[in-house]
């Protein structure tokens, strides 16, 4: 049998004109729509090889990929960055000529690319080699390639992983300065704000400073308290309504008014020091997830337009993986990608959103794991061709002993001063001038077996309680309060491509800690194009202790 690979990539042209038979003018009313919607755009795929194949369609695949594909995706493994995610790669094609019309003429950033691979069979009765279906194609690669870099004789395709979906700048909707609802001169041009899930002492957007009309978020939002200067006592709830410009409130109340395109409050009087507010924030469609992972995604739906194919089926619109309560709360004043989205919501969870292999996203919890049933490939001296060992982060490698998790973060930090107003009490006084509150993990024997163990600066979350935070952090205690080893072992590439990131395997091989096998998980690959093997880095979870007794047949893996 002999290896091929394939490469599909995927041009989009969203300016193309669609071409069709029009009545002529007069032949129907001024303003009629056409029973069928022209297309917004066109998709052209490009379909090459490196050995030359032809799908059961008849479908070639040009035989000009010279190099398959270089590519390396990996998971942070750092104190502050637990859950991050990186891919990198390229494609490199020969060019005689016939790319260049394509190279000049049509966008080729971050469009889809594809990578599949499979195996020819001999048919010997006709001595001709066969290739197979494309569906029995195994998919190695899905991303996106950017921009094309054109040699003389060459075309190099980079390749981002499919999370580069998420470079992409949030939808919000920017005030015009028209007036009421859609803001007067000082915001004009400003992105409104953007609440998702529990956010604790945030301060709204001053719209109309004449009416004092304040916006809480883009979407529905349920406000739990109003502060002036930390006071909640000072100015009173009168209810909601469905215009706050049909009647001004009571002096010392105010009024809310809400719908799927946001939620304002008013007030009836001036207020003498900053307003804060308490609230839970919803989707513009009425979702109100209130899970980190269920945010996130819905985040990725609403407001990124990830069309919801690169949602992986592991990843449901109730996530099990991390039933914690967060939220966070973006004033419009800065450029919000998908990537700073993913980045702040999971920020410290040790929870990576990953693309796989299929070009989907699906979420992994990093954490300490004994159950060997979780093994999902064995890596023995048998497949095994070279392992050495890698040096953890600095920030992970000697243990940590302390673990301090963040929580009901606070938007608003007020200190002591002319700006609380004097009747706000003292723990309140103590809440709002700390940005956030710690749940601890610390075990202080390691103090004493390791003479410079970590002790990583505390983490903001965007976790709402403390139980959850202590929850994140016994975790991180369970995994890195303990000596872990970093391995790079060397496969068969094929062998690789059965497992992805996050996917745990059990290994054995004669090197320390590993001869008796150990359970690991696969945080980093490493292919190049043209090598018959591929690297993986897999951290150790669980090594079976030297001293345990299983009998004549050693543990039992399966």
């Amino acid at each position: 049998m002999t290896v091929i690979r394939a490469v599909e990539i995927d041009l989009v042209d969203t300016l193309a004109v669609q071409v069709d038979d029009l009545p002529a003018h007069g032949s129907r009313p001024r303003g009629t729509l056409r029973r069928n919607a022209g297309s917004l755009e066109t998709v052209e795929t490009l379909r090459f090889s490196d050995m030359g194949y032809v799908d059961e369609n008849h479908v070639p695949y040009v035989p000009i990929v010279t190099q398959a594909f270089d590519l390396d995706r990996g998971i942070s493994l750092t104190s502050d960055a637990l859950g991050g995610t990186s891919s990198f790669g390229s494609v490199t094609l020969i060019n005689d000529g016939s790319l260049d019309a394509l190279v000049a003429s049509r966008t080729n950033d971050h469009l889809p690319v594809r990578i599949l691979s499979g195996r020819k069979t001999l048919d010997r009765d006709r001595g001709i080699w066969r290739d197979p279906k494309r569906a029995d194609l195994q998919p190695v690669f899905a991303g996106l390639g950017t921009l094309w870099q054109a040699g003389r004789r060459t075309l190099t395709v980079p390749l981002l992983g499919a999370l580069s979906w998420l470079d992409v700048t949030m939808t919000g909707r920017i005030y015009g300065g028209t007036g009421r609802l859609d803001g007067d001169a000082n915001v004009s041009g400003r992105v409104m704000p953007t609440l998702r899930g529990t956010a604790c002492n945030i301060t709204p957007v001053l719209i109309d400073a004449v009416n004092y009309v304040y916006q809480v978020s883009d979407a529905p939002a349920e406000i739990s308290a109003l502060y002036e200067g930390g006071f909640a006592g000072g100015i009173a709830f009168s209810g909601l309504v469905a215009d706050l410009y049909a009647q001004s409130p009571a002096p010392g109340t105010y009024q809310i008014q809400r719908g799927g395109n946001g939620t304002w409050i008013r007030l009836g009087t001036r207020p003498v020091y900053g307003i804060t507010v308490d609230a839970v924030g919803s989707f513009p469609s009425g979702a109100a997830p209130q899970n980190v992972l269920d945010i996130l995604r819905m985040m990725l739906l609403e407001d990124f337009i990830l069309p919801e194919t690169y949602i992986d089926a592991q990843w449901p619109a109730q996530s099990p993986l991390a039933p914690w309560r967060a939220g966070w709360f973006w004033d419009g004043t800065e450029t919000v990608t998908g990537q700073d989205v993913v980045r702040t919501l999971l920020s410290g969870l040790a929870i990576s959103i990953v693309p796989t292999r299929s070009g989907t996203l699906r979420p992994i919890l990093l954490e300490s794991v004994d159950d060997l049933a979780a093994s999902t490939l064995t890596l023995d001296t048998n497949v095994i061709t070279e392992i050495e060992p890698v040096s953890l982060d600095a920030s992970l490698s000697p243990p940590t002993w302390r673990w301090r998790m963040g929580w009901q973060h606070n938007f608003t930090v007020q200190t002591a001063g002319s700006g609380l107003h004097p009747q706000a009490p003292a723990d309140r006084q103590a809440f709002i001038a700390m940005a956030d509150r710690n749940a601890v993990w610390s075990d202080a024997s390691l103090r004493m077996r390791w003479r410079v163990p970590n002790d990583p600066t505390p983490i903001v979350t965007a976790l709402a309680s403390s139980e959850d935070a202590q929850s994140v952090a016994n975790s991180h205690g369970q995994l890195w309060g303990a000596y872990r080893t970093l391995w790079a072992i060397t496969i068969p590439v094929d062998l690789s491509w059965q497992v992805d990131l996050g996917d745990t395997v059990w290994i054995q091989a004669p090197v320390p800690g590993l001869s008796n096998g150990c359970l690991g998980v696969i945080v980093a690959e490493h292919v190049r194009g043209g090598d018959a093997t591929a690297t993986l880095q897999i951290l150790t979870l669980w090594t079976v202790p030297q001293d345990m007794d299983d009998g004549d047949f050693g543990p039992d893996i399966m």
